[in-house]
């Protein structure tokens, strides 16, 4: 996966941002040349009514995301109008390594990037990319290379 520079820095900007919570969001660019060129900001949407998980608390988004439906519709709209597409999704892993967790895999769509950014602090330390085969998992780790 190759990701522009400057959407690298505002997804940990982002997770530096909402450190201590975990934050979530959509990588915008060209998916046939597996080019991330846009990192748009998403709500964490879990726990709340209407997600997938309302019985999850409020404190469960320091270990839990999920894309807000209506914020994941409008990204979408607008990368089309831009003539980009959703490559892939971000989110971050506070004080916890930017390792892939089975709820992370078990809720991944095939053929999208996955970007984890662990923030350790308030600080972001690290970063990993997966890819799902299947959707559900398992995810496998693919390079990350920033231009």
């Amino acid at each position: 996966m190759r990701i522009h520079h400057d959407a690298m820095e505002a997804v940990e900007a982002h997770g530096a941002e909402g450190y201590p919570d975990e934050i979530c969001g959509v990588l915008v660019g060209r998916r046939s040349e597996k080019t991330v060129l846009e990192a748009r900001r998403a709500r964490n949407f879990i726990g709340e009514k209407g997600s997938r998980w309302p019985d999850l608390g409020a404190e469960r988004t320091r270990d839990r995301y999920e894309l807000h439906p209506q914020d994941h519709m409008r990204i979408e709209r607008e990368a089309e109008k831009a003539g980009l597409e959703i490559v892939g999704y971000y989110h971050s892993h506070p004080d916890h390594p930017a390792q892939a967790s089975i709820f992370d895999a078990n809720n991944s769509w095939s053929g999208y990037v996955y970007l984890i950014v662990a923030v350790e602090k308030g600080i972001p330390v690290d970063r990993k990319a997966f890819v799902a085969d299947d959707d559900g998992g398992p995810f496998r780790t693919v390079a990350i290379e920033v231009i």
